[in-house]
């Protein structure tokens, strides 16, 4: 089945502040929200932030983001260079157990960590309303961005896009090798979800292999906030670039053999066997020669990545693992968490403990102050685990291979 994607010019971006905050205003555990829209390479520096978001929305009406039938049918509009940013400082009492600070800089040294320094970012920044929970904001704020992220790209079902793509996984000369994705979902509890139509991963019956063109397609949303440089906001899913990659080399270098979503964070050492299985058995089913396998997080995690890779290897398949390092002694999990003797092909997208050299920037977005008190404007030297998607784990960012 084809789904097609259309890319229109940023010159549609009309963002209506007003729009947004109405839809603010229907959710009872926000007090409201701020919109701006801030240009490329402007000296802004974003804090707190919780997801990044493509204006997408669908041509028959249907959600960007559905919760309800099929992503990756029919056709979806996007609006190119311009990115949906979410930022909410959550209640100081009720914070997450392993809340990071989570930053964006449009300019100074740390704009080339992410892609969103040569974006248009609208920037929405959301109040908690007094009383509410975080679980209770998040969510809040969560479907305002979605249905913002709606709202911005509508100007674009009256207008003639720039290029249209199309994604159809037809036939290969079978002596190509047939690659799988093994993409791993962060469900460690509520502030840790990530969304597979609506529904946290650990409910959504992972692992199970579905069509790769519903991952690009709206069908996996981002509600984790764990260290902000390993995390998956929703634009890399929209964006993938592993799942653009295999689909580009599709018939010349590859037989890409489908996709398969993977719970990250099981719990016990029974289910994470069990569950690297699992994964394993279908990337078989799929006929899979090869595998290349993400992972969503870490510590714990990265032993649900190690074990599928085993599991994958001992069954025939061939891994390509992604995952990064936090190298720093004193950080919460120092290089590899875990690994197997299996995974000799691994890609390092970089150390999350290194420091970012300090920067002014002229104005601050999403809350002045930093999570550990200190002004956002005069920090000094920041980790880049605090950088927004900068060690992605799905293969999203530019890497180097180094051999030695």
């Amino acid at each position: 089945m084809a789904w097609e994607l259309a890319t229109f010019g940023r010159s549609l971006l009309a963002a209506d502040g007003k729009a947004v905050q109405a839809l603010a205003t229907e959710e009872e555990a926000l007090a409201g929200v701020e919109v701006e829209v801030v240009a490329p390479g402007e000296a802004v520096r974003i804090t707190h932030v919780l997801d990044a978001v493509e204006p997408r929305i669908r041509t028959d009406g249907r959600s960007a983001f559905p919760t309800a039938g099929r992503a990756g049918e029919g056709r979806t509009n996007r609006l190119d260079g311009v990115v949906l940013i979410s930022s909410l400082d959550f209640p100081g009492e009720e914070r997450p157990l392993h809340e990071q600070e989570a930053l964006i800089d449009l300019g100074g040294p740390g704009a080339p960590l992410t892609p969103f320094s040569g974006m248009t970012n609208v920037v929405l920044s959301f109040q908690a309303a007094p009383g509410q929970g975080n679980e209770e904001v998040e969510a809040a704020a969560r479907r305002v961005a979605l249905a913002a992220a709606e709202e911005v790209a509508r100007p674009t079902l009256d207008a003639e896009p720039d290029e249209i793509e199309r994604f159809e996984l037809g036939p290969a000369d079978e002596s190509l090798p047939a690659v799988v994705a093994l993409m791993q979902l962060s469900d460690l509890g509520p502030l840790y979800y990530q969304y597979v139509y609506g529904v946290p991963a650990g409910d959504a019956g992972l692992p199970r292999a579905v069509d790769p063109a519903e991952v690009l397609d709206g069908a996996v949303t981002c509600g984790e906030y764990h260290w902000a440089a390993l995390r998956n906001p929703t634009i890399f899913f929209q964006r993938n670039e592993l799942i653009r990659a295999l689909f580009r080399r599709h018939g010349e270098q590859l037989r890409f053999a489908g996709l398969v979503l993977m719970r990250g964070y099981e719990q016990s050492a029974e289910d994470k066997e069990r569950a690297a299985e699992l994964a394993a058995g279908l990337a078989g089913e799929l006929g899979a020669d090869a595998a290349v396998i993400t992972t969503d997080g870490g510590g714990n995690s990265h032993t649900d990545t190690m074990l599928t890779c085993r599991a994958c290897e001992r069954a025939g398949v061939r891994t390509a693992v992604i995952v990064a390092e936090m190298a720093d002694p004193d950080a919460t999990n120092p290089g590899l968490t875990d690994w197997v003797p299996e995974a000799d092909c691994i890609a390092s997208p970089g150390n999350a403990e290194e420091l970012v050299p300090a920067w002014t920037p002229a104005r601050v977005l999403g809350g002045d102050l930093l999570l550990d008190g200190t002004p956002a404007a005069s920090a000094g030297p920041i980790p880049v685990r605090n950088y927004l998607g900068a060690t992605n784990q799905m293969g999203q960012l530019d890497l180097t291979a180094t051999t030695w």
